[in-house]
């Protein structure tokens, strides 16, 4: 009520202005399904925490229309059980809660990702980020994306071109190899030289990333 008093405030151009941005976010909720899968709570996503249980949530992988469900579902699932966590079992949820989450830079963006994924460990959540590319989490997060990144324990990489072959060969480091180089000079005497140097090679060069085989990472 507060806030609708404030919109009350706006002159007459700027409060049509207002609405029709409104209408404009909320166009899907006219359409009689959506209204229906959201009127209620049957998904009881804060009882996850409490039994094994599974939540699968799927979209379609070529229409995006509906997929800010899905990062809304995320949104909550996550503030749930982190409020479960703190107020009911002291810090921790009894079962585990892993986030399986595929075709991530395809669901939006779900608001203080980059913090949720640093607080929501010491609760007993994880969540798997499935990518095509990294720059996908950059194009959605932008600056949030390397703090993103930062939070993931682990990188499984399964093959790739450009930038990703190219910080999963700076991720792996160098390894230190012996270099012997040896000469040979002929004229009116003939002198033999060798040179031995250590130097650091890739553990896997680009080329060597670009055509490694998924199926044997």
């Amino acid at each position: 009520l507060r806030q609708y008093k404030k919109y009350k405030l706006a002159a007459g151009k700027t409060a049509k202005s207002i609405l029709i941005s409104c209408a404009s976010r909320l166009a899907p909720f006219d359409i009689k399904e959506v209204r229906e899968i959201t009127m209620y709570d049957e998904l009881d996503l804060d009882m996850l925490g409490d039994e094994r249980t599974a939540l699968f949530l799927i979209m379609s992988d070529t229409d995006d229309s509906f997929n800010f469900l899905i990062s809304m579902c995320y949104t909550q699932l996550f503030n749930l059980l982190c409020e479960k966590a703190d107020d009911v079992y002291g810090g921790r949820l009894p079962v585990h809660v892993r986030c399986l989450i595929d075709e991530y830079a395809n669901i939006g963006q779900i608001p203080n990702f980059d913090k949720l994924i640093a607080t929501i460990r010491s609760r007993e959540i994880s969540a798997s980020i499935i990518l095509q590319s990294q720059s996908q989490l950059k194009a959605i997060y932008k600056d949030a994306a390397e703090i993103i990144s930062d939070n993931c324990d682990s990188v499984l990489f399964l093959s790739g071109r450009g930038k990703n072959a190219k910080e999963i060969s700076d991720a792996l480091g160098k390894e230190t190899i012996d270099s012997f180089n040896t000469s040979e000079n002929r004229g009116s005497q003939t002198s033999h030289g060798l040179n031995y140097q250590k130097l650091g090679k890739a553990l896997m060069s680009e080329d060597e990333i670009a055509i490694m085989d998924g199926g044997k990472c």
